[in-house]
Formats: structure tokens, sequence, C-alpha cells
């Protein structure tokens, strides 16, 4: 014979399945979502006098079609006071097959009035960056983000703690290595976040922040680099500088960048923007020495709902996510942004951009319409107008600025 305690679970499926017992002390659920983006490619000229820099596609067909751009999978879960994640994205190619493909993979236990988190996440950066995928308002994020001056570094391993000081006041701080699942632990990256709501009412928020990082690369992490992706994901990827590529600089190289970032969302109107200062460290040479970069980023981004929801701002990320839709035809939404990123030491004598030009700088106008039938779906089309400014390739030759748009449409699916 033997006695055991018997505790009742609930199923619940809003919002993907779960199972929670009622003592609180298992919980474990499953979500996933799918994102297939459409892509169409309107190329400039090439010019004889300039090297292929930016927009000079070729062929408005060359990186025009479908593309499956993402598939997570993820199971979150609580057992007695430890909090995990485990997301994977199935959308990857052979080269970044398990465990690359790994998105989120960690533990946190709550310390304190915070949360101390261990494994692979977001380093706390910049207010587009920490946003989900899912909540973007744009199919891109600006340069500010992992999309621009932190390349190749959306997702790090080590150790964060985050926490609200007062109920309109939080910061996280971050030690990580340079590396995600699958790499070794090399490199090392160090900052921390902090944001403010002046005001902080339902359906009317004014949100300050500020971020500082640094990362130092050695030869086995991932590189410390800025690379602007521009015209959507299909697009055209131009290197802004790569630390530690110059002759004869040291072994470790480093990262430096600083970020402010404001946004307002009063009713159906959200206004947002960041501008971020970084500086590469041996991006190029000039008179037999080693040089530094500095990049600029920044962008101005508005959004608007026809349809009258309100943003909603997730003071647990210190980012805004959205609403349900109010109507039984769903929510509209309009938006639309300005982004620029320039490296500020490109001249015919230094090339850290590798382009040959006098200039290196790269603007986008985004103009997106979203409409969400319900809150799990959301239909996406953006068109981006983009321009290079690249200076000129000799002395004899005028400044030159190319031009390319892209029109793209995303289904999105969640649960």
């Amino acid at each position: 014979m033997s006695i055991a305690s018997c505790h009742a679970v609930n199923f619940t499926y809003k919002g993907g399945p779960r199972i929670k017992t009622d003592d609180g002390n298992f919980e474990i659920g499953l979500n996933g979502r799918g994102h297939f983006d459409v892509h169409s490619l309107y190329p400039d000229q090439a010019h004889s006098d300039y090297p292929a820099f930016g927009s000079q596609l070729l062929d408005a067909n060359d990186r025009d079609g479908f593309n499956w751009r993402r598939t997570y999978a993820t199971i979150t879960g609580r057992i007695y006071g430890v909090n995990f994640k485990f997301e994977n994205d199935f959308a990857v190619n052979a080269t970044t097959a398990f465990p690359h493909s790994l998105r989120e993979a960690w533990i946190a236990t709550k310390l304190g009035p915070g949360q101390l988190t261990i494994g692979q996440f977001k380093p706390y950066r910049g207010l587009e960056e920490i946003t989900s995928s899912n909540e973007i308002t744009l199919m891109e994020r600006p340069s500010t983000s992992s999309t621009g001056i932190y390349s190749g570094r959306q997702f790090l391993t080590g150790i964060a703690y985050r926490a609200m000081i007062k109920d309109n006041m939080g910061f996280g701080i971050h030690v990580m290595s340079l590396s995600h699942f699958g790499l070794p632990l090399a490199g090392i990256s160090y900052g921390g976040r902090a944001v403010w709501l002046p005001v902080d009412k339902q359906g009317h928020i004014l949100h300050l922040g500020l971020s500082a990082s640094q990362d130092i690369a050695s030869k086995d992490s991932l590189l410390v680099q800025a690379v602007d992706v521009y015209g959507g994901r299909q697009g055209i990827t131009q290197s802004l500088g790569v630390a530690g590529t110059s002759l004869g600089t040291p072994s470790h190289n480093s990262q430096s960048t600083i970020a402010a970032e404001t946004a307002y969302s009063v009713g159906p109107l959200t206004l947002q923007g960041e501008y971020a200062i970084t500086k590469l460290d041996n991006t190029h040479q000039t008179a037999g020495s080693n040089r530094d970069s500095t990049i600029q980023a920044f962008y101005l981004q508005a959004s608007w709902f026809v349809t009258g929801e309100t943003a909603v701002y997730k003071k647990d990320r210190g980012a805004f996510g959205k609403p349900q839709p109010n109507g039984l035809w769903g929510a509209l939404e309009f938006a639309g942004r300005y982004d620029l990123t320039e490296n500020f030491k490109q001249s015919l004598t230094a090339d850290p951009c590798r382009t040959g030009t006098s200039k290196c700088q790269i603007q986008v106008v985004t103009l997106g319409v979203n409409w969400y039938p319900r809150s799990n779906i959301r239909f996406m089309l953006n068109y981006y107008l983009t321009g290079t400014t690249i200076g000129n390739a000799c002395l004899s030759t005028s400044t030159r600025t190319d031009h390319f748009s892209v029109l793209s449409f995303r289904t999105q699916v969640s649960f």
C-alpha cells in the first residue's frame, strides 16, 4: 500500500497549448510562429566608373522570390522557482543547422526584485532589437539593431540580470561570450540598458532609454562588424567596417557602442526613434598606421492604427507589442520609417567599407501596411526605397547616389 498526493492539472489553449498544476509549481507550454515572405526587387543600372556597390543589381530577378523567413517552435515553462525557454528556428539552411538554429535557450530564476538568466538570449541593447520578431512594426529591423551595427550577434550565450526599480523604471545588464550555441566560447560582450517612463498611463506612454555595450572579439569568436542589410532580407548587404581587419592588428579587437532611444504612444499613434554611435577598432590603414572607424546609425519611425487600437507596452521587456484587434474585420496599421547609416572615416585614402569610394552612407525609406484579421495572424506589405551615397571613386568623378526599390509581402501566423 502506498499513499501519494494528487495535484489537479489545468489545460489551456489560449495563446497556445499549456499545462499547469494548481499549485503553480509546474507549467509547460508550446508556441510557434511561421513567417513566409515574398520579394520583388527593382534595380538601377550599373556604372563602369564605380565598383559594384550596394544597389547595382544586374538583374531584376536576381533576388526575387519566396522564402521561409522564420519557422519557430518554442517551449516555455516553470519548475518550482525556475523558468525556462527553448526556441529553435527550422527555417535555416544546412550550414546553420542545430545547434546553430537555436534562438533563445535559457533558464532563469527570481533574484531580489528582478530575474537572473543564464543561457542564450538577446543582449540588452536597443528598443527595436529587443522587440520580438512577431511584434516589430515593419518586416525588418533598422540599422541600430543586429540588422546593422550588431551584425551577426542577435543571440549570445552568457548571464544577465534585469529588474524594475520602480513601476516606471527598469534596467538590464549582461556579460556574455561573443558566441552562440555550436561555436566555441570565445570573445566577450558586456553592457546594459536602462529605461524610464516619464508618462505611464493606459494608452499614453512616453519611453526613454539608454544602452551601452562593448564587444571584444578573438580569432575564435563571432566577428565584430557593422553590416547594413537594406531593402529587405533579400536586398543588399554592405559592410561598414570589420574590427581587426587591417594588417598587424592585435589578436583582440573591440566595438564600443552607446545608443539613445525614445518612443511616444498616445491612442492609435506611436512615434519612436533611436540614435547609436559605435567605434570599431583597427578597420583600415592610412599612411601605414592602423585606424579605427566611427559609425552612426539612426532611424525615425511612426505607426498609426486606422481602426483605433493602441500599441501595448511590455514593461518586462521595455518594448512595445501589438494589440488585440477591436473590430470584426481586424486591425489595420499604417507605418513608415527613415533609416540612415554612415561610416564617418570613409574617404579616398581610408577605405573601411572596402568600396574604393569617398563616401559610405546608406539611407532607406520604408512604408508599410499591416492587417491583423486575428490577434495571431498578420499580413504585412512593405515598400523599400533605398539610396547609397558612395561619393566618388577618384578625384575626376562626381558624387553618385544609387537607388533601388523593393516590394515585400509577409504572411505571419503564430500560436
